[in-house]
């Protein structure tokens, strides 16, 4: 008997240390596993960290919001150089501030877009700062300027500042001998200008202040060249003239001495008899008149004649001076 008691104490022994081994193994697991879903969620946390910028514009020039980040890689603010504000103005980025730190300026661009980098390591707040814009639409030509130049490298312009517009004078034409003359200028439809005639240079506007769009209207005239040529005399009415114009067309006749010039007429476009001196004809394109002169030698024949006469008498003077001596 006590044979087998001694047997069965020993596997009972056996048993009661083989599931003190197993739940000590199944124990290891659990801290383990604990341990490692620990260090998880702690990385996790660590790497998940929210920040947030907040997006303003200075004077309600538009719409805020908000942009969330997370990690501290930075994150880059992609800002409009312009966006409109109505169908005729608009806004231009011209500055801005970070954390309410200084006003920093922005290099002023008419499109595209200006980036800003921004750091995620906290939270950051962001202020645009816009200038409202408006137009000067220039009609009647390609080639105007401004003074002072626009702050964005086209045509439009600060509100409330003033500004100068300048265009050429006289713009020549792909045409021979024709060409465009300003002659006037209208600002938002209103009365014309007058502008005195200048054969070349440029025209300076007066001030226009910019609180709205505004429309310039040049008045350009199309300008003919009539060119008088006359071989002898003085010929009048050389110059460009507008196109309609009834341009005189005269020639002076000069001082004869021997050889007498008889007008013959004009060759070229004119209006009434060719026959006289002075003559009319129409501006309608460029135009080249001639005046035709016929020589007179009537002058040269007398004078031929007197002095054949006056040797004549030379002649037979001393003849007879001769034959009285003998």
């Amino acid at each position: 008997m006590s044979k087998l008691k001694i047997e069965a104490f020993w596997n009972k022994y056996q048993t009661s240390l083989l599931l003190t081994r197993y739940d000590t193994f199944l124990f290891l697991i659990l801290l383990f596993s604990s341990s490692v879903i620990s260090i998880d969620n702690a990385t996790a946390d660590t790497g998940s960290q929210h920040t947030t910028i907040t997006i303003r514009y200075a004077n309600d020039t538009a719409t805020g919001y908000v942009i969330s980040t997370s990690g501290n890689h930075g994150y880059t603010i992609s800002q409009r150089h312009s966006w409109s504000e109505d169908s005729s103005s608009r806004y231009n980025l011209q500055a801005y501030s970070i954390d309410n730190g200084p006003v920093i300026p922005v290099n002023r661009s008419s499109d595209g877009n200006f980036t800003l980098d921004v750091s995620t390591d906290s939270d950051h707040a962001v202020v645009f700062i816009a200038k409202p814009q408006f137009e000067i639409i220039i009609h009647g030509t390609d080639n105007a300027t401004f003074f002072p130049p626009s702050p964005t490298n086209d045509d439009w312009f600060d509100g409330n500042t003033d500004v100068q517009f300048i265009v050429p004078n006289v713009i020549p034409s792909d045409k021979q001998d024709t060409r465009l003359q300003l002659d006037g200028w209208s600002l938002d439809d209103s009365y014309i200008n007058d502008i005195p005639r200048q054969e070349s240079g440029t025209f300076k506007s007066g001030t226009i202040h910019m609180s709205s769009m505004h429309n310039v209207k040049l008045e350009y005239k199309t300008q003919y060249y009539v060119k008088v040529i006359s071989n002898f005399g003085r010929a009048l009415g050389t110059e460009w003239y507008n196109s309609g114009t009834i341009v005189d067309v005269s020639v002076i006749p000069g001082n004869d001495i021997i050889v007498n010039h008889v007008f013959s007429g004009w060759q070229g476009s004119t209006i009434g008899n060719k026959n006289q001196m002075s003559v009319e004809t129409l501006a309608d394109s460029p135009k080249v008149l001639v005046a035709n002169w016929s020589a007179d030698y009537t002058n040269v024949s007398i004078i031929s004649i007197g002095i054949i006469a006056a040797l004549v008498l030379v002649i037979i003077y001393q003849k007879r001076r001769t034959s009285l001596k003998t």
